[in-house]
């Protein structure tokens, strides 16, 4: 059984007007089919590989919309420290609510952080994603080239060349932002747990515990 493909386009090779969004050159599938089974299994790494990106991708707008409803629960947990400080409770000693409040501060921090680093996660799962497919047409040409010269005689390599090339710089430079955010999500990770430890103690037990997200 052939493998299968990712995109399928009606001409052999396929120019994007401008080739400013996504692919410009691509190879069309039915190309292949005068190449025998076993070759195909040539493809099998960089069609992969796109499966894996775009499983990624989707992944990423997940945990996107996960980081916003973090988010907007930390912030929300304002109105339960305005209510346990009027509740008279005797765990809620004024040093423990500003501390409380002083901890959910940077909570709301560290989400902020991490939504983020969740948008540009998932620009950088669509540059992946692009760049998977780039390295999948050019696999596809050089087959194609290589295993079915006459449909191949019009495809030139460079271009699949440099289109990669293309993808993976902007890959590189998306993965480098990706790097600075997740930096900052470190930081702000780093203070809240310190925030958490401190709660815990000064509350004997009451706040700030793992569970803390859970329970507001």
């Amino acid at each position: 059984m052939k493998l299968r493909s990712v995109v399928v386009v009606a001409l052999l090779v396929v120019v994007a007007p401008g080739g400013c969004v996504g692919l410009s050159t691509r190879v069309d599938r039915s190309a292949l089919d005068a190449v025998p089974n076993e070759e195909l299994l040539l493809l099998f790494d960089a069609e992969n590989a796109v499966y894996i990106a775009r499983d990624e991708a989707e992944l990423s707008s997940r945990l996107l919309q996960d980081a916003k409803l973090a988010l907007a629960r930390a912030r929300k947990y304002g109105d339960v420290i305005d209510q346990r400080r009027t509740a008279g409770a005797s765990v809620d000693s004024v040093p423990v609510l500003d501390l409380l409040e002083e901890w959910n501060q940077g909570r709301i921090a560290m989400r902020e952080a991490e939504l983020q680093l969740r948008d540009v996660q998932v620009g950088t799962s669509d540059v992946r994603l692009w760049a998977a497919r780039a390295r999948y047409e050019k696999e596809k040409a050089r087959l194609v080239k290589e295993k079915n010269p006459a449909e191949g005689k019009d495809l030139k390599l460079e271009q699949f060349d440099e289109q990669v090339t293309s993808w993976a710089t902007r890959e590189a430079e998306a993965q480098a932002e990706l790097d600075q955010k997740d930096a900052v999500v470190v930081q702000s990770r780093t203070r809240y747990f310190a925030l958490s430890r401190r709660l815990q103690e000064a509350s004997k037990g009451a706040y700030g515990g793992p569970w803390a997200d859970l329970l507001d």
